[in-house]
């Protein structure tokens, strides 16, 4: 029998072929299990075009949509629709899946076969959609989350403080392990610079690529930059688009010629655009979500870029160990522009000055991979743990 391990994302709003984070990590780690050599089966709960996830068989079963309660109870009840498509396609040696609101089909996979069952968690979804989201049955949606963390027989969690978050939540803490955030670093190192927007050309640009969410800092950043430009001849390159984008078109008629708004690109420009930056900013305000794994600091280190970033725990925990010259204080104008002069003044050295090469080697997606492969047939994976892991 070919071994062949099913990875699922039972989460509606995640697409197969998106360019949000969490279409690009989900992608990213299928890619990285077939450089080692791991056969999957894909399965995801979002209609899309699945051929990003060649050579391993990939399907989608989408989850009919409602609004409200009726939608969530939709969520429940496709668990039998995802169990039913992975029993055909099995059987498999392992389930790794991508945490979503009501998935229960990896589990209920998992314990039909008697095979380990692996969770990845990027965020305390229950959470998360309760506060910026609307979520009809939040005491349901906590309730099966932690159930499906409790009977998992490793835990995967984004970051060291959500790792935390979930042990005082009941899962065990010798099951769970932190994998934060990776890139694909030979893509990202040999990436061509993209061309910088005309106006922007024959000076020191800086770049802000993500959705433009008031935590990610978009309105400190237009602050900043302007306070910055008073006193150095500099661009700003925004790369993204969301609900502060009318604060950015503001700007540009306050800074013409020196704000540059390019909306929303495909991912795989990004590592282009990042080449082109001379620095690349982070600007989480102190409201930041504590956490998850910024993509866009592990996107910036696998391309080699200097950072100017805020110092908030998402960064901090990412950069554990390690302090690149271009922190500052978040929320603080001041310590953002004397942040900027010390990177500008650094120019190509500020890529590398305190980061350490070993940091960004452990980013690449292979190692991810690797980290989650040598559970796939682990001893504490036996049936027999199996049978002591009970919902």
């Amino acid at each position: 029998m070919i071994e062949r391990v099913a990875y699922l994302c039972a989460d509606a709003g995640i697409p197969p072929d998106g360019s949000k984070g969490a279409s690009v990590h989900f992608r990213a780690m299928a890619q990285a299990f077939a450089s080692l050599g791991t056969k999957l089966d894909v399965f995801l709960a979002r209609a899309g075009d699945v051929s990003g996830f060649a050579p391993h068989r990939a399907r989608t079963v989408p989850t009919p949509r409602a609004p409200g309660t009726a939608g969530e109870v939709l969520q429940l009840g496709h668990a039998g629709a995802l169990l039913e498509a992975m029993t055909a396609a099995g059987p498999h040696t392992a389930v790794y899946e991508r945490l979503s609101l009501f998935g229960l089909a990896g589990l209920a996979h998992a314990r039909r076969l008697r095979i380990p069952f692996l969770v990845e968690v990027n965020a305390p979804l229950w959470r998360e959609a309760a506060m910026f989201r609307e979520l009809s049955l939040p005491a349901a949606a906590q309730g099966v989350c932690l159930d499906v963390l409790r009977a998992a027989d490793r835990v995967f969690a984004v970051s060291a403080a959500l790792a935390l978050e979930l042990a005082t939540a009941g899962v065990a803490k010798e099951r769970i392990e932190v994998l934060g955030n990776g890139a694909d670093l030979a893509l990202f190192r040999s990436a061509p610079a993209a061309p910088k927007p005309a106006s922007l050309r024959g000076r020191p640009t800086l770049l802000f690529v993500g959705s433009l969410k008031p935590w990610h800092g978009v309105e400190f950043l237009l602050r900043g930059f302007a306070a910055l430009r008073s006193q150095a001849n500099c661009g700003l390159w925004i790369v993204g688009d969301g609900p502060e984008r009318h604060r950015i078109e503001l700007a540009q008629r306050a800074f013409p010629g020196d704000i540059v708004l390019e909306g929303a690109v495909e991912h795989a420009r990004i590592p282009s655009l990042l080449r082109a930056a001379d620095i690349v900013v982070a600007p989480y305000t102190s409201s930041a979500p504590h956490y998850f794994s910024p993509l866009k600091i592990t996107e910036a280190l696998a391309a080699g870029r200097p950072l100017l970033a805020s110092r908030v725990p998402c960064v901090e925990q990412t950069l554990v160990g390690h302090e690149p010259i271009g922190l500052f204080a978040a929320d603080d104008i001041c310590s953002f522009v004397t942040a900027a002069h010390r990177v500008l003044a650094a120019g190509e050295m500020a890529g590398s000055e305190g980061i350490d090469p070993r940091l960004v080697q452990e980013l690449d997606w292979t190692e991810k991979a690797r980290q989650v492969a040598r559970h796939f047939a682990a001893a504490d994976n036996s049936p027999r743990a199996l049978e002591n892991h009970r919902v």
